[in-house]
């Protein structure tokens, strides 16, 4: 597998200087960001000097970019913001196919339109996989015509949240454009305090067909709270959850949810 982090852990850093400092930790790829080059994430326009920049960046740095971060509210009940974002998406979309990447990952949603990263009563009702297949419908067309593939993330605050919505998704589309990043950390609740590495063992076997990307991120697990916290400094059993990804998947491993400061605590405690 491939040691890679956030890009966006160095986001004060000029681009290139960004990637020395990745490379110097010992990293070889990256999910990137548009932040580290000054853009929204979700960029309404990204010029050809910009990607010639990255690419540039890459090749002398040696840093691979796996992954381009695309993520945004895909429950947005605001119309006008909604087509402001499938407007960014499509620009990232179009930009990793540019730059060669093959992923662009997603969330997927809330109705919780001020945070969607946290929970709402109504995301797992009906009405918000309709408004997900809505996005995702749109979404896909995009990406399938770019020959660039969209990575979702199960998260207990969105929609997909368990490795049954998972296989509804996958079911639902059948589409070899349609893959999942995975992270132990975020298909984990609160139910499964210990066994925490028997419910990451069965969503690796359970999801491994579908797996493109994987993260590595840690947190504190206890009873009714699950808070995130910098690798090596949580309850997630890392190691065993990489030794057991590698038995499915060998490709990037993101890391993420840690400051630059932890990052050398954080490549100690984990043995890919």
């Amino acid at each position: 597998m491939e040691k890679g982090i956030f890009s966006k852990v160095f986001v004060k850093y000029p681009l290139e200087e960004a990637f020395i400092k990745i490379r110097e930790f010992g990293f070889s790829t990256v999910q990137f960001n548009f932040a580290n080059v000054g853009l929204p994430s979700l960029p309404q326009k990204v010029s050809n000097e910009i990607l010639e920049q990255i690419q540039e960046t890459c090749e002398k740095t040696g840093i691979s970019i796996s992954v381009i971060s695309g993520t945004y509210n895909t429950l947005e009940l605001n119309n006008e913001t909604r087509k402001k974002n499938i407007e960014g998406f499509k620009n990232v979309v179009e930009s990793a196919k540019k730059l060669n990447v093959p992923y662009v990952s997603i969330s997927t949603g809330s109705f919780n339109q001020e945070d969607f990263w946290s929970p709402h009563p109504e995301n797992h009702t009906k009405k918000a996989w309709n408004y997900l297949f809505e996005s995702l419908d749109e979404m896909l067309d995009i990406a399938s015509r770019n020959g660039v593939t969209i990575v979702i993330e199960p998260e207990q605050a969105n929609v997909i949240s368990t490795i049954e919505d998972v296989k509804k998704l996958m079911n639902h589309y059948q589409s070899p454009y349609l893959k999942v990043l995975f992270d132990a950390a975020n298909i984990i609740t609160t139910d499964d305090i210990g066994q925490l590495e028997n419910k990451i063992n069965r969503s690796l076997k359970e999801l491994s067909e579908y797996i493109a990307v994987a993260h590595c991120k840690d947190c504190l697990v206890s009873k009714g709270k699950i808070t995130f916290a910098p690798i090596g400094k949580g309850s997630l059993p890392l190691n065993q959850y990489l030794k057991e990804l590698k038995k499915y998947y060998d490709g990037p491993v993101i890391m993420h949810g840690l400051d630059e400061e932890d990052i050398a605590f954080a490549l100690k405690s984990t043995h890919f």
